[in-house]
């Protein structure tokens, strides 16, 4: 079978990271970087070592700009027990396709997002996860936005 992507739309058999802490919050659009920084500094208050880069979910589509984001970060501890945060073993998707976002993050989102979402309809896949954001981590600017979807 061959399938059709939108420009710039990969795909990859899976995405694993293990021994995650995780926060789910709702909030403002506007105070994303605010809860992110929140999100990293808790994580530091705990004395806990980041493993991997930080990834989050948007599990809502924002129409009254206030988002649902789930933010998630490997660390290199094997347990956490916190009130702050939800610890698992392991995070897992398969089947994705993906894309890149450069620099300008805020505008050029919505274009991932239209094309991740075309290349679902025009191969007649569903959706089966919200949208993830995988953060640069080497300062690139570079964005990594990916689904799953059901196969």
């Amino acid at each position: 079978m061959r399938y059709r992507v939108a420009e710039g739309v990969g795909n990859r058999d899976s995405f694993f990271v293990e021994n995650v802490v995780r926060r789910r919050q709702t909030f403002h659009f506007s105070e994303m970087t605010e809860r992110l920084d929140s999100f990293m500094h808790a994580v530091q208050a705990l004395g806990l070592h980041p493993n991997d880069t930080l990834f989050y979910s948007l599990n809502n589509t924002p129409y009254d700009e206030n988002v649902d984001i789930e933010f998630f970060l490997p660390v290199k501890e094997t347990y956490v027990e916190s009130d702050e945060f939800i610890f698992s073993s392991y995070f897992e998707m398969n089947n994705m396709i993906l894309t890149t976002v450069d620099n300008n993050y805020e505008t050029l989102t919505e274009v991932a997002y239209a094309r991740l979402l075309w290349t679902l309809e025009a191969n007649n896949k569903e959706m089966n996860t919200p949208f993830y954001h995988i953060l640069p981590a080497d300062g690139s600017g570079q964005v990594i936005v990916f689904l799953g979807y059901a196969y």
